[in-house]
């Protein structure tokens, strides 16, 4: 707990804002379409709204310092729940290297209340596209995998950061624990969500629960976004 303090006070965490003009959870995760912004760590990460499965979606792009489109997740908001829907993996030339798409299962409450803890437990299909190799084929083909995800996702509350020039009054912080996968048990994450923008900051947290500070990731250039 009081590494956990330290942490926060090293980041400027401040008290959060009145609960009663706080957003929900829904509230916080949307996403304003064209919103940029880099990261400390030299990546990009953009907003946008695209099909995805024959549904147009919104979703985050996330691209590599030298411009390089990694992934596109995306989610979908609706029905009073908040769905994570997949996500797709790139080649440097642009290309689909992988498609990952989550069972309806993959979602939370738009409006969970501070303390509340939810399991998610959803299947992910993967599908991996194999592009020709000079000499030996010219087909593309593709393979397809199934696993079952399941993870502990707790809202902790509001905090009000300030980040890139900006302030942030009301950010849903969360901790994420993957407590089926691979890494069952050894870690988790707390993820910030700030209305309009999505994931602002994450901070890796050990097995103790302890923050590892060297493994933060958060905004520190806007881009592109509404005046606040």
């Amino acid at each position: 707990m009081k590494a956990a303090w330290q942490a926060m006070v090293a980041a400027g965490v401040l008290a959060a804002a009145g609960a009663q003009a706080s957003p929900t959870v829904g509230q916080c995760m949307e996403l304003t379409t064209g919103v940029k912004f880099s990261k400390n760590n030299g990546d990009a990460q953009v907003n946008v709204e695209e099909l995805f499965e024959g549904k147009k979606l919104k979703g985050t792009q996330l691209i590599l310092d030298g411009g390089v489109l990694l992934a596109t997740s995306y989610q979908d908001i609706r029905d009073g729940q908040v769905h994570l829907t997949g996500v797709i993996h790139y080649n440097e030339d642009g290309s689909v290297r992988s498609k990952n798409v989550y069972t309806p299962q993959s979602a939370i409450p738009a409006n969970m209340r501070p303390g509340q803890e939810v399991r998610v437990q959803f299947t992910d299909t993967r599908t991996d596209t194999h592009y020709p190799l000079a000499g030996l084929s010219d087909k593309i083909t593709t393979s397809t995998r199934t696993d079952q995800r399941d993870f502990s996702i707790t809202f902790l509350g509001w905090e009000r950061l300030e980040l890139g020039g900006r302030r942030f009054p009301d950010a849903c912080k969360f901790e994420l624990r993957d407590v089926g996968g691979k890494s069952k048990g050894k870690s988790g994450e707390y993820v910030w969500y700030a209305q309009g923008f999505g994931v602002i900051m994450t901070d890796k947290l050990d097995k103790d629960g302890d923050v590892q500070p060297a493994y933060r990731i958060a905004l520190t250039k806007i881009l592109s976004a509404p005046s606040p």
